[in-house]
């Protein structure tokens, strides 16, 4: 469905506390996340929330472009201010984790999390997230979590429609983009209390749908594949992955170089041209 966002309508759906009481919408912009960025600190609301209908030059993951169609999509920044720098990795899981909990109630079809933060259904990508943040000291200023969900579009560049779902594909009921956001931003402020009172559940939450959680599988670090399987046990309350070695030592990971690929996703060596 093409046509613009009813801010209108959003704001009369909206039941939260405060994500979102701060809302800024923009018909056209480059960035969402880059928009956020330029807001003054004195001026800047935690909680605030950055949509537009036509973002420009959206980025994902490693650089690279986010195809998103002019009004077909939602393309939105949450913007944090968070006590400390600590476990941010685990904010942007929880984040993913909230938004696939909405998704999740359109389809039959599971919603996964693809270390560290696309959201797949069936093999293909439905929506990433990317997280910025921006320090004063050693504190950070802000967390700028972008995210892009493939709605109603149906027509991607060749580079990526294999690996694209849009919602609409997946699901037999109406959709509202408004109605949509204003659920994520419930779910979302809903685990960034959870996250912020350090809850065990949350961490249980998102490992139940990591893909490859309790597998053994392969990794890559910068793209290089490692020579040993490793069993993905999760991750831990700073957000860092957990693998267990073939000689049964853990791993912690705290960086996000790092893929994964379950058992049938095996990569040769000699594959370096790593896409998806």
């Amino acid at each position: 469905m093409i046509r613009p966002f009813d801010v209108n309508l959003f704001k009369n759906l909206l039941r939260t506390t405060w994500v979102g009481s701060e809302f800024i919408y923009i018909d056209k912009v480059d960035s969402t996340n880059s928009f956020l960025k330029t807001i003054p600190s004195e001026n800047f609301v935690h909680g605030t929330i950055v949509l537009t209908d036509h973002q420009k030059k959206g980025r994902g993951q490693y650089e690279k472009n986010w195809e998103a169609a002019p009004y077909q999509n939602l393309t939105f920044t949450f913007g944090f201010r968070p006590p400390s720098g600590n476990r941010l990795s685990l904010l942007t899981l929880a984040t993913a984790t909230a938004i696939a909990k909405v998704i999740q109630q359109y389809t039959a079809d599971k919603i996964l999390i693809k270390w560290p933060n696309d959201l797949i259904v069936n093999g293909k990508k439905i929506g990433g997230i990317l997280t910025e943040c921006i320090f004063n000291g050693p504190k950070p200023d802000r967390v700028i979590i972008g995210a892009g969900i493939n709605i109603f579009q149906e027509e991607y560049s060749n580079k990526i429609k294999n690996k694209t779902i849009s919602l609409c594909d997946i699901t037999n009921r109406e959709i509202s983009k408004e109605i949509l956001l204003s659920q994520i931003l419930s779910e979302t402020e809903l685990n960034y209390h959870r996250w912020h009172k350090y809850e065990i559940d949350l961490q249980r939450e998102i490992n139940q749908n990591l893909i490859g959680y309790g597998e053994w599988v392969d990794i890559t670090i910068y793209d290089k594949m490692q020579d040993q399987k490793f069993k993905f046990i999760g991750i831990s309350d700073k957000g860092e992955l957990l693998m267990l070695n073939e000689q049964l030592d853990v791993n912690k990971f705290s960086y996000e170089q790092i893929r994964i690929f379950p058992a049938g996703n095996r990569l040769s060596k000699a594959s370096r041209n790593i896409s998806a």
